[in-house]
């Protein structure tokens, strides 16, 4: 019996592949066309998982597609609009992510405020700077942090800063009022938000409602002594403004994950930036969690093909227009 092909495209790094071939289901067959030139392979899929991006083109290369995979939570490289109307709906995983995305957020807002990175290169220099770093060094016990999308991700961030004794406040598009009585967050508007936190850590989608949303207004709207943490997605953040911020004073400290445009050129400004931690879009991908989401991949894949229920029903994230 001939097997199922599973359109392999995007970034991939070499351990999520293997999880993946391992991992694919009974009956179905993993192909990978990674670049734009291995594309033709497509053509005989009925099923294709992605991560990070993918060509806009494929949709007229792929005439046996019934169902597309997105590896991670973020799909807004997807047009959902034109593949729910040819009727392929787009899958994608959330909250798989959540606990590692919130662990890396807690790393950078503490690797911000107690100069991890300045005192280690002072080492690497031959240079001990015990104390030097004591009037520059801040706990996030007693700050407020500012959470902009209280969802999955958000709402791990702050149980986490709860834990260490920060109070939280938050803004979302839905108001979690449940979350709220459970443990004390108290929503705001955005401008409160931006106006009132400590530290502002963002964790909304990108879409066109949240592109640019933090802007020059924004940022001049934040507390001069503010750390700006994005873990996130790039585009939401102007970084333009953010450099004039950082540049200006207007806040102290920034901690990234994600930026603009990726990757991140050599000799880019936030890159030489000391009030800057960066890391490099990396809030996603632990080994031990590469497994989890090959597994939720490929089980998601095997139900549709077998007409049984994905692993949520809020997987799908074109329903909309699959009905029009």
């Amino acid at each position: 019996m001939q097997k199922r092909k599973i359109g392999l495209v995007g970034i991939w790094f070499p351990e999520a592949k293997e999880m993946l071939h391992e991992l694919t289901p009974p009956g179905f067959e993993l192909v990978e066309a990674l670049s734009p030139g291995e594309f033709w392979r497509l053509e005989e899929c009925e099923a294709m998982v992605s991560r990070l991006t993918a060509d806009p083109g494929l949709i007229d290369l792929t005439p046996r597609m019934r169902f597309w995979q997105v590896w991670g939570s973020g799909f807004e490289y997807c047009d959902i609009e034109a593949w729910g109307r040819r009727g392929i709906p787009i899958a994608n995983c959330p909250g798989v992510n959540a606990g590692i995305v919130a662990e890396l957020t807690i790393m950078l807002m503490l690797a911000g405020y107690r100069n991890l990175l300045q005192i280690n290169r002072d080492l690497r220099n031959g240079h001990f700077p015990r104390s030097e770093y004591f009037g520059k060094s801040f706990m996030l016990r007693g700050k407020t942090v500012g959470i902009l999308g209280l969802g999955r991700i958000g709402r791990r961030v702050a149980g986490l800063v709860s834990a260490f004794g920060a109070k939280v406040i938050y803004y979302d598009i839905l108001r979690q009022r449940e979350q709220e009585e459970r443990f004390d967050y108290r929503f705001v508007s955005f401008d409160e938000l931006l106006k009132t936190s400590d530290v502002l850590s963002i964790h909304c989608p990108l879409d066109d409602s949240t592109r640019g949303m933090i802007d020059e207004t924004a940022f001049a709207k934040m507390k001069p002594t503010a750390m700006f943490v994005n873990a996130a997605r790039g585009a939401i953040v102007k970084e333009a403004a953010l450099i004039d911020a950082l540049n200006s004073g207007k806040i102290a400290t920034a901690c990234l994950d994600v930026y603009e445009h990726e990757p991140l050129p050599p000799g880019h400004p936030l890159l030489s930036m000391d009030n800057v931690v960066a890391s490099a879009h990396a809030a996603g991908n632990t080994r031990d969690n590469t497994e989890n989401m090959a597994r939720y991949v490929m089980e998601n894949i095997d139900a549709f093909f077998a007409g049984r229920q994905l692993n949520s029903p809020e997987d799908i994230v074109n329903t909309a227009f699959l009905k029009a």
